[in-house]
């Protein structure tokens, strides 16, 4: 991809919207409201990064104003406290530097960060998302470094020695509470593709039935979410389709075999060969991250492992064509292959069975996310799904779903999450919260450098590639 920047004035005006005017995604007369049986005086929500507001790779308060939870809490007109990270965050924000020739952003880190600007509240907050953790972390992590996900600032940074995220939750004395929890357990195997561990599944079936539990012995209602499908996000299925169509002229004319990916990295006879159509129909999948590394296939190098600082592989020899040559593979770190698919398959399929038992049991509702997201990629042979005049597909940046690191959502995408969580609340609460006009919502693609925040116009990206 060239890092030569374009007038980014001429393109701005034709494929973008800035936004700078008036959200009017809360516009609830709190005299009239109707939320039923449903108590939102004191309310909390428990997740990771997808209910801490994260996007873009990053957790700042721009994003966090628009986490599902704080939508929720404007519908209902409650008192909802985050830990606010001042722009641009967290570091590592993902940003669009520029245009390519053809129109396509230039996606850039950001090196500064901001700061945490409410440290001294007092109280636990009622966002208690925190990015990077794990369902052990809920019940069992009062500080970093977890011993279930590792070190991580920000464990520190929501917690503050005040107990774990169940502890602090139950402090509040909750009337209702969102839970969102689960994805990490299984979406660190697949980022890895297929490197690091999940959680066995009877391992979160009790964790799973102690959070609910301990959440129902306070009386709080629950509205819990399950897990995506992870084929479903832009993360896993943006680099392969590109790359399987780059490759099949060659293929067809007998240039290569297709594209040669190692199964374990410790074992490089150990390897698969993918053909460009399974690339391109997701049969195997290449990671965002290798998006870096897709110009350099056929290309004799060792640059992954440079760049990563790896050792190269006992039996790896860099001077054969990068994923064209068994001796110089894809990573394994950067695919996900048929096995690996099939094991996440069956694990999120475990935990998402887990969690509709559990909420059975206790009698709390499901939104079924997953079904939802399903529902979104089906739409796509018919231009995606329409909501209040917007298409949303999964395509990566241009579908108006996922934010510019291919896992969280964009604004946008946070505001039909709050819907689905207020159509569930609404049917089993008999209430009437009014749903987000997403098309309110302002644009969330941060500009370098400008500090402004901007939205692709419909079908401005429909070609998008990396």
């Amino acid at each position: 991809m060239k890092k030569k920047l374009l007038n980014i004035s001429v393109l701005l005006l034709s494929v973008l919207v800035l936004i700078n005017c008036e959200d009017r995604s809360s516009l609830v007369n709190s005299d009239i409201l109707d939320t039923g049986g449903a108590d939102f005086t004191n309310f909390v929500s428990i997740g990771n990064s997808l209910t801490a507001g994260f996007q873009n790779n990053g957790l700042y308060e721009s994003s966090q104003n628009y986490s599902y939870g704080m939508l929720i809490a404007k519908q209902v007109s409650t008192t909802y406290e985050q830990p606010i990270y001042s722009d641009p965050g967290t570091p590592g924000r993902l940003e669009i530097n520029g245009f390519t020739s053809e129109g396509l952003p230039i996606i850039t880190p950001n090196t500064s960060s901001g700061e945490l600007t409410n440290s001294n509240y007092t109280r636990a907050y009622n966002n208690l998302g925190i990015p990077g953790i794990v369902l052990a972390d809920v019940l069992l992590t009062e500080s970093s470094p977890s011993e279930y996900s590792g070190s991580n600032p920000l464990i520190d940074a929501v917690l503050r020695g005040q107990g774990t995220v169940l502890d602090q939750a139950l402090s509040k004395n909750p009337t209702m509470t969102t839970v969102w929890i689960g994805n990490n357990d299984i979406l660190g195997y697949a980022t890895s593709g297929g490197t690091l561990p999940y959680t066995p599944v009877a391992n979160f079936t009790t964790l799973y039935g102690n959070l609910i539990g301990g959440l129902a012995a306070s009386g709080t209602e629950v509205v819990a979410a399950n897990i995506p499908d992870v084929q479903n996000i832009p993360f896993f299925t943006t680099v392969g389709p590109t790359v399987g169509a780059t490759l099949k002229p060659i293929v067809d004319a007998g240039q290569a075999m297709g594209l040669f990916y190692s199964k374990d990295i410790t074992d490089v006879s150990n390897y698969g060969l993918a053909s460009p159509d399974d690339l391109i129909d997701g049969k195997v999948l290449m990671t965002l991250k290798g998006s870096t590394y897709a110009a350099l296939i056929g290309t004799p190098t060792g640059a992954f492992y440079e760049d990563n600082g790896i050792p190269v592989p006992p039996g790896v020899d860099t001077n054969q064509p990068f994923g064209l040559h068994p001796q110089n593979p894809w990573p394994d770190a950067l695919t996900l292959d048929p096995d690996e698919i099939s094991t996440v398959n069956t694990v999120v399929g475990s935990y998402n069975n887990v969690i509709a038992n559990t909420l059975t049991t206790f009698d709390f509702a499901l939104v079924d996310i997953n079904g939802f997201f399903d529902d979104i990629k089906a739409s796509e042979s018919v231009g995606g799904m329409i909501i209040n005049g917007l298409a949303f597909t999964t395509a990566f940046v241009a579908g108006n779903v996922f934010s510019l690191d291919g896992v969280h959502p964009t604004t946008q995408g946070y505001g039909i999450v709050a819907n689905e969580f207020i159509k569930v609340i609404n049917d089993k609460y008999d209430a009437a919260i009014p749903e987000i006009n997403v098309s309110t919502l302002p644009g969330s693609l941060p500009l370098s450098g400008t500090g402004s925040l901007v939205k692709f116009a419909p079908g401005a990206l429909s070609n998008l590639i990396l």
